[in-house]
């Protein structure tokens, strides 16, 4: 049998390619899943970026699977610079059962791609987990509220629709 990894090759960074089979695979036999994290910093970009879709497909229904993840991921979360890695790493963390310290490292991480990271999809799916864990935990709320204004005034259109929903949703003025 093929290799994931050779499942997860070809086409572009865009495309998810034979990714949905992988998920049908990884939520039948979810040991799979340790290959799928490790194959996020893949030097393959297409590999990366649909190792870390499968992981967030998963998470969507199956929360728990990211637990035992947790760990590696914030290690990690330096390590992650390709874009569509960070689509998906923000989305994985908020289904990870983090302590405090945890979140506010994860919340550091996704401030931090959000602001400097040319992707408007980064910022969008990095804002919207930094939002989450505001909610989960309000000491975070001093920090995040003049960098979402910040972010709502120089942000591409997209970026400023996200700032403004997670400041009506939080009760922010901006």
């Amino acid at each position: 049998m093929k290799a994931l990894r050779d499942h997860l090759s070809g086409g572009t960074r865009t495309s998810v390619g034979q990714a949905p089979a992988i998920i049908k695979q990884v939520t039948r036999s979810p040991e799979l899943l340790d290959e799928i994290y490790d194959l996020f910093l893949d030097q393959d970009s297409v590999v990366a970026m649909r190792s870390s879709y499968v992981a967030m497909k998963v998470a969507e229904t199956d929360p728990e699977s990211t637990w035992r993840f947790k760990k590696r991921v914030l290690r990690e979360l330096p390590r992650y610079v390709q874009q569509e890695v960070r689509w998906h790493i923000p989305q994985l963390l908020i289904h990870m059962n983090l302590t405090p310290a945890e979140r506010r490292k994860a919340y550091a991480a996704v401030m931090e791609w959000s602001e400097t990271d040319k992707s408007k999809i980064v910022a969008y799916y990095g804002l919207e987990a930094a939002a989450q864990f505001v909610e989960a935990d309000d000491t975070l709320e001093a920090d995040f509220v003049p960098r979402l204004r910040v972010l709502n005034q120089r942000g591409a259109a997209s970026v400023a629709s996200r700032c403004r929903k997670i400041a009506k949703r939080l009760d922010i003025a901006l």
